[in-house]
Protein backbone atom coordinates (compact mmCIF):
# COMPACT_ATOMS: atom_id res chain seq x y z
CA UNK A 1 0.00 0.00 0.00
CA UNK A 2 1.43 3.37 -1.00
CA UNK A 3 0.49 6.88 0.11
CA UNK A 4 -2.00 8.74 -2.05
CA UNK A 5 -1.98 12.43 -1.15
CA UNK A 6 -0.74 14.47 1.78
CA UNK A 7 -3.39 15.60 4.24
CA UNK A 8 -2.95 19.36 4.43
CA UNK A 9 -6.49 20.51 5.21
CA UNK A 10 -6.60 21.76 8.80
CA UNK A 11 -10.33 21.05 8.87
CA UNK A 12 -9.58 17.31 8.60
CA UNK A 13 -8.30 17.51 12.19
CA UNK A 14 -10.94 19.99 13.38
CA UNK A 15 -13.45 17.29 14.27
CA UNK A 16 -14.34 15.27 17.34
CA UNK A 17 -11.34 13.10 18.30
CA UNK A 18 -13.42 9.94 17.74
CA UNK A 19 -13.95 10.87 14.09
CA UNK A 20 -10.30 11.71 13.58
CA UNK A 21 -9.13 8.53 15.35
CA UNK A 22 -11.34 6.38 13.12
CA UNK A 23 -10.23 8.07 9.91
CA UNK A 24 -6.55 7.82 10.87
CA UNK A 25 -6.76 4.06 10.45
CA UNK A 26 -5.17 3.31 7.09
CA UNK A 27 -3.39 6.64 6.71
CA UNK A 28 0.39 6.70 6.31
CA UNK A 29 2.78 8.69 8.45
CA UNK A 30 6.17 9.51 6.93
CA UNK A 31 9.19 10.85 8.79
CA UNK A 32 12.25 12.25 7.03
CA UNK A 33 15.11 13.18 9.35
CA UNK A 34 18.73 12.42 10.13
CA UNK A 35 19.23 11.66 6.45
CA UNK A 36 16.71 8.79 6.50
CA UNK A 37 13.11 8.26 5.45
CA UNK A 38 10.71 5.86 7.15
CA UNK A 39 6.97 5.36 6.85
CA UNK A 40 4.20 3.26 8.34
CA UNK A 41 0.49 2.71 7.93
CA UNK A 42 -1.51 3.58 11.04
CA UNK A 43 -3.45 0.51 12.23
CA UNK A 44 -4.38 1.31 15.85
CA UNK A 45 -5.49 4.54 17.53
CA UNK A 46 -7.22 5.79 20.65
CA UNK A 47 -9.27 8.98 21.00
CA UNK A 48 -9.00 11.22 24.05
CA UNK A 49 -11.16 14.25 24.74
CA UNK A 50 -11.28 17.06 27.29
CA UNK A 51 -11.59 17.45 31.04
CA UNK A 52 -14.76 15.32 31.22
CA UNK A 53 -12.91 12.34 29.74
CA UNK A 54 -11.40 10.87 32.90
CA UNK A 55 -8.80 8.91 30.91
CA UNK A 56 -7.49 12.08 29.27
CA UNK A 57 -4.55 14.07 30.57
CA UNK A 58 -6.85 17.07 30.18
CA UNK A 59 -8.94 15.82 33.11
CA UNK A 60 -5.98 16.01 35.49
CA UNK A 61 -3.52 18.70 34.45
CA UNK A 62 -4.02 22.28 33.30
CA UNK A 63 -0.81 22.09 31.27
CA UNK A 64 -2.21 19.11 29.35
CA UNK A 65 -5.54 20.89 28.81
CA UNK A 66 -3.64 23.77 27.26
CA UNK A 67 -1.73 21.43 24.94
CA UNK A 68 -4.74 19.33 23.99
CA UNK A 69 -6.74 22.41 23.14
CA UNK A 70 -3.98 23.53 20.80
CA UNK A 71 -3.92 23.70 17.02
CA UNK A 72 -5.49 20.60 15.42
CA UNK A 73 -2.99 18.71 13.29
CA UNK A 74 -0.04 19.38 15.59
CA UNK A 75 1.77 16.78 17.69
CA UNK A 76 1.33 16.24 21.41
CA UNK A 77 4.35 14.31 22.67
CA UNK A 78 4.81 13.13 26.24
CA UNK A 79 6.85 10.64 28.26
CA UNK A 80 5.01 7.65 29.72
CA UNK A 81 6.31 6.14 32.96
CA UNK A 82 9.47 8.15 32.46
CA UNK A 83 10.54 5.81 29.66
CA UNK A 84 8.42 5.80 26.51
CA UNK A 85 7.81 8.75 24.21
CA UNK A 86 4.21 8.74 22.99
CA UNK A 87 2.92 10.13 19.69
CA UNK A 88 -0.43 11.93 19.71
CA UNK A 89 -2.07 14.09 17.07
CA UNK A 90 -4.15 16.98 18.37
CA UNK A 91 -7.67 16.74 16.98
CA UNK A 92 -10.85 18.42 18.18
CA UNK A 93 -13.72 20.65 17.20
CA UNK A 94 -13.15 24.43 17.35
CA UNK A 95 -12.99 25.60 20.95
CA UNK A 96 -12.77 22.06 22.31
CA UNK A 97 -10.01 19.70 23.48
CA UNK A 98 -8.71 16.36 22.27
CA UNK A 99 -5.99 14.24 20.73
CA UNK A 100 -5.45 10.81 19.22
CA UNK A 101 -2.82 8.39 20.50
CA UNK A 102 -1.11 6.39 17.75
CA UNK A 103 -0.72 2.85 19.09
CA UNK A 104 0.56 0.78 16.16
CA UNK A 105 1.76 0.93 12.56
CA UNK A 106 2.35 -1.47 9.70
CA UNK A 107 5.94 -0.60 8.68
CA UNK A 108 6.14 0.28 4.99
CA UNK A 109 9.46 1.97 4.31
CA UNK A 110 12.90 2.07 5.90
CA UNK A 111 12.62 -1.20 7.82
CA UNK A 112 16.41 -1.46 8.13
CA UNK A 113 16.51 2.01 9.67
CA UNK A 114 13.70 1.11 12.07
CA UNK A 115 15.56 -2.04 13.12
CA UNK A 116 18.73 -0.08 13.83
CA UNK A 117 16.82 2.48 15.88
CA UNK A 118 15.14 -0.30 17.82
CA UNK A 119 18.45 -1.99 18.61
CA UNK A 120 18.64 -4.78 16.04
CA UNK A 121 16.61 -7.36 14.16
CA UNK A 122 14.04 -9.43 16.00
CA UNK A 123 12.60 -6.65 18.15
CA UNK A 124 9.07 -5.33 17.56
CA UNK A 125 9.31 -2.35 15.22
CA UNK A 126 5.98 -0.57 15.36
CA UNK A 127 3.72 -2.55 17.69
CA UNK A 128 3.00 -0.37 20.69
CA UNK A 129 3.01 3.41 21.16
CA UNK A 130 6.36 3.56 22.93
CA UNK A 131 8.04 1.37 20.32
CA UNK A 132 6.83 3.06 17.16
CA UNK A 133 8.21 6.46 18.14
CA UNK A 134 11.68 4.92 18.41
CA UNK A 135 11.31 3.30 15.00
CA UNK A 136 10.12 6.54 13.42
CA UNK A 137 12.81 8.62 15.08
CA UNK A 138 10.31 10.87 16.86
CA UNK A 139 11.18 12.59 20.13
CA UNK A 140 9.79 14.80 22.89
CA UNK A 141 11.09 17.88 21.11
CA UNK A 142 8.55 17.20 18.34
CA UNK A 143 5.89 18.67 20.62
CA UNK A 144 3.86 21.22 18.60
CA UNK A 145 5.27 20.01 15.26
CA UNK A 146 2.65 20.76 12.58
CA UNK A 147 1.68 17.92 10.23
CA UNK A 148 0.30 20.47 7.80
CA UNK A 149 3.52 22.41 7.28
CA UNK A 150 6.40 20.25 8.52
CA UNK A 151 9.16 19.19 6.15
CA UNK A 152 10.02 16.25 8.42
CA UNK A 153 6.74 14.61 9.44
CA UNK A 154 3.70 14.29 7.18
CA UNK A 155 0.44 12.36 7.01
CA UNK A 156 -0.95 10.84 3.80
CA UNK A 157 -4.22 9.25 2.82
CA UNK A 158 -3.93 5.80 1.27
CA UNK A 159 -6.20 3.53 -0.72
CA UNK A 160 -7.55 0.50 1.11
CA UNK A 161 -10.71 -1.11 2.39
CA UNK A 162 -9.64 -2.97 5.54
CA UNK A 163 -12.29 -3.32 8.24
CA UNK A 164 -12.09 -1.21 11.39
CA UNK A 165 -13.00 -2.50 14.84
CA UNK A 166 -13.79 -0.53 17.98
CA UNK A 167 -13.16 -1.43 21.61
CA UNK A 168 -12.55 0.19 24.97
CA UNK A 169 -9.20 1.87 25.37
CA UNK A 170 -6.45 -0.24 26.94
CA UNK A 171 -3.80 0.34 29.58
CA UNK A 172 -6.04 2.73 31.55
CA UNK A 173 -8.22 2.43 34.66
CA UNK A 174 -10.66 5.28 33.95
CA UNK A 175 -12.69 6.27 30.93
CA UNK A 176 -13.66 2.69 30.12
CA UNK A 177 -17.29 3.45 29.35
CA UNK A 178 -16.67 4.22 25.67
CA UNK A 179 -15.31 2.29 22.71
CA UNK A 180 -12.73 4.86 21.67
CA UNK A 181 -10.00 2.52 20.48
CA UNK A 182 -9.95 1.70 16.76
CA UNK A 183 -7.87 -0.89 14.96
CA UNK A 184 -7.44 -2.85 11.77
CA UNK A 185 -7.99 -6.51 12.74
CA UNK A 186 -6.07 -7.74 9.68
CA UNK A 187 -2.80 -6.16 10.84
CA UNK A 188 -0.26 -8.31 12.70
CA UNK A 189 1.09 -5.22 14.46
CA UNK A 190 -2.06 -4.37 16.46
CA UNK A 191 -1.87 -4.87 20.23
CA UNK A 192 -2.67 -8.30 21.62
CA UNK A 193 -6.05 -7.01 22.86
CA UNK A 194 -8.09 -7.71 19.71
CA UNK A 195 -11.59 -7.99 21.13
CA UNK A 196 -14.02 -5.53 19.66
CA UNK A 197 -16.82 -5.06 17.17
CA UNK A 198 -16.56 -3.95 13.57
CA UNK A 199 -17.78 -0.42 13.06
CA UNK A 200 -18.48 1.76 10.06
CA UNK A 201 -18.16 5.50 9.70
CA UNK A 202 -21.91 6.09 9.84
CA UNK A 203 -22.04 4.42 13.28
CA UNK A 204 -19.51 6.74 14.92
CA UNK A 205 -22.08 9.26 16.11
CA UNK A 206 -23.33 6.68 18.61
CA UNK A 207 -19.90 6.73 20.29
CA UNK A 208 -19.88 10.48 20.87
CA UNK A 209 -21.65 11.44 24.12
CA UNK A 210 -23.77 14.54 24.46
CA UNK A 211 -22.03 17.68 25.77
CA UNK A 212 -21.50 17.67 29.51
CA UNK A 213 -21.31 13.87 29.79
CA UNK A 214 -18.56 12.54 32.05
CA UNK A 215 -16.67 9.63 30.47
CA UNK A 216 -15.78 7.36 33.37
Amino acid sequence: MTPDRRIVDRRWFERHPVLVAYDLIGTVIRVVRDGAEVAGRIVETEAYAGSLDLASHASRRQSARDLLSGTPGTLYMYRSYGIHTMLNIVGHEPGQTGAILIRALDPLQGLDIMERRRGGAGKPLTRGPGVLTQALGLRLSDLHLDLITSDEVALFSAAGDSPVMASTRIGITRGLSTDWRFFDPTSPHVSAHRRGAEISGDQLASLIPSPGTIIE
